[in-house]
This record gives structure tokens, C-alpha cells and sequence, in this order.
């Protein structure tokens, strides 16, 4: 497992290619922080990860409000202690 240890921020995680690698860097051992905007799709791509032996929260943030990411890495210090990957997948709904 190549991530062991690692703490891995992904906004954007609840579906598409931002929960694709939110399930791939937990399967290389890392704990994953699933951010989205939709709570409820953050929360079951994180009990997904956790129902195959991963480690992972979710939690709702909008990454163009900046108390919504301080809040969201506040969080994710408190839970697991630091911070070593961020992937901040953009989200446009227009697309």
C-alpha cells in the first residue's frame, strides 16, 4: 500500500473522477476526507471506502467559501492529525 499513513483531502469526491480517486487512494492505504457539496453522497462514498476496510469521513464544503474549506481543514486535522495530499476537483454545474 503506497499511501499508508497519508491523509488524503478530495473535494469534489462525492461522484465522478473525484470519487474514483477518493476509493483509489484509500485502496493504497491512505485516509481519505470525502468533500462535496452534497453531505449525504460524501457520507456514503465514505462508508463505502469503510465497508472495504479504508478509513474515511465525509464532510460538506464549498471550496469558494473560504470559512467552508477552514472548517473543512479543521476537520480533517482534528480527525486524523495533518494534511498530506489535496486533490481539489472543480465542479461545474453548467457542464
Amino acid at each position: 500500500m503506497k499511501l499508508t499513513g497519508k491523509v488524503a483531502v478530495v473535494t469534489g469526491a462525492a461522484s465522478g473522477m473525484g470519487k474514483a480517486i477518493a476509493e483509489l487512494f484509500a485502496a493504497e492505504g491512505a485516509k481519505v476526507v470525502v468533500s462535496d457539496l452534497r453531505l449525504e453522497s460524501a457520507n456514503e462514498v465514505a462508508r463505502a471506502i469503510e465497508e472495504k476496510g479504508g478509513s474515511a469521513i465525509g464532510i460538506s464544503a464549498n471550496v469558494a467559501i473560504e470559512d467552508d474549506v477552514q472548517r473543512l481543514f479543521a476537520t480533517t486535522v482534528d480527525t486524523y492529525g495533518s494534511v498530506d495530499i489535496l486533490i481539489n476537483r472543480h465542479y461545474d454545474e453548467c457542464a
